[in-house]
Order: structure tokens, then sequence, then C-alpha cells
């Protein structure tokens, strides 16, 4: 250290430097700013900078000479004032909407239209009506196309499915996987049935009428 202070010379502004590197203060020619953290470290002048002070930039400074912090590293007064731009934070709300199934001729990501209903016309859920679409729409007590809550006779999934086909305008109506008989007006599905409207069907304990939209008269492929 001893040896490394007698190579330093002071400049007229109070700047230490090696004159065996430098023929005129560094720190002048850089308009004040200290190139490296320490001018009385081993090798402090070379170009090598501490990884930890890479991304510090112009914060990095020597004091100006009439600071009366010569040979001190200071934060200037907009640093502390420096305050991280805040991430937005997405927060997710609502319901799940139920799976439909998506008619090829429709919007990329939207419902296929419409094509009939059933309506609960007994049981906890009197009154409500489920929207029939093209395709498989599978009636379950949890999840399904078609889900009607409350009532424990009715499997979880799959207790039955309701199909309408465009190809014939015609509905039907099958058995999956419920462990209660599927009436229809009365009598077991043991297969599948056809749909007629005002037809009466009996899923678990529930009774419900069919309606249908599309068929003989209208279909969604005309317009």
């Amino acid at each position: 250290m001893a040896e490394i202070q007698k190579k330093i010379k002071i400049c007229p502004n109070g700047h230490p430097y090696d004159p065996s590197r430098f023929e005129s203060c560094p720190i002048c020619s850089n308009g004040g700013f200290a190139p490296t953290l320490d001018p009385f470290a081993p090798d402090s002048m070379s170009a090598t900078v501490d990884p930890g002070q890479q991304n510090i930039g112009s914060f990095a400074q020597t004091a100006p000479p009439d600071s009366g912090y010569q040979n001190q590293h200071y934060m200037p007064e907009s640093y502390s004032q420096f305050t991280p731009t805040a991430v937005p934070e997405v927060r997710y709300s609502g319901r799940m909407q139920e799976t439909q199934s998506v008619d090829p001729s429709t919007p990329a990501g939207t419902s296929s239209p419409v094509v009939g209903w059933l309506v609960a016309l007994d049981g906890p859920c009197r009154g409500t009506d489920y929207r029939i679409r093209v395709g498989y729409n599978y009636v379950g007590r949890t999840s399904g196309d078609i889900c009607i809550h409350g009532d424990a006779t009715i499997s979880a999934e799959r207790d039955c499915s309701v199909t309408y086909v465009p190809q014939t305008r015609g509905f039907y109506i099958a058995h999956e996987l419920g462990k209660n008989p599927l009436l229809l007006n009365g009598k077991p599905v043991i297969r599948e049935a056809e749909l007629k409207t005002y037809d009466r069907i009996t899923v678990g304990s529930t009774n419900l009428i069919f309606v249908a939209l599309s068929g003989e008269q209208f279909d969604w492929s005309e317009s």
C-alpha cells in the first residue's frame, strides 16, 4: 500500500492519479467523474469494474471538487427519489362459463346458436330453462353442457344427452351414465329416441319439457 501511495500524484483539483499510467488527471479529463471506485486500491486505474457496480451508471459518481467530499462516492439526490415502476396487479374474477358446443360456421371462439330448450317443471330448478345447441348436449348435476343442480338422483356428469343433428334437423335423447331410468313421456329410453316439441322427459327425479326452435320450419343454416 505504501509503495502504491508513493507513485500517486495529486492534481491541482486534489484528485490522486498514477502518473506512470496517465499523463494528466483522468478524473479532470472526464469532467469530474471517477472512472474507478477507489484510487488507492490495487489496479484501481484498470478498466476492470466491480460487477456489483456495473449497472449503477451515472449514479456512481465522485463528488465535485468544491463539494467538500473529495475521494468519496455519493448518491445524487435524484437517485434517492427514484421509485421502480410498479407492475400492475392482474386479477381474475368471475365464473367460468359452462362448456358448450361450437358450430364451425360461427366466428372463432363463439358458441353455436341456440336450437331449442329444456325447461324444468318441478324440483329445485323449477322454471329454469336450459339451452340446447348444435351437436351433443350432455346433462349432469355438477358438470356438462346442461347442469341441473340440486337433484341428487341425477348423475354428476353425463346422465343423458340431447343431440341436435342439423343435417336431418332432428333432436334425439339418449341414456348415458345415469343410474336411474331415463323416461320419455313416461316410457324408458333404453338407447336413444327422437324428440318432438312438448315431449316430457324425466331425468332422475326432475321432469323437463322439451321445446324446439330449429327443425323442419327453421334452421340457422338458412340465414
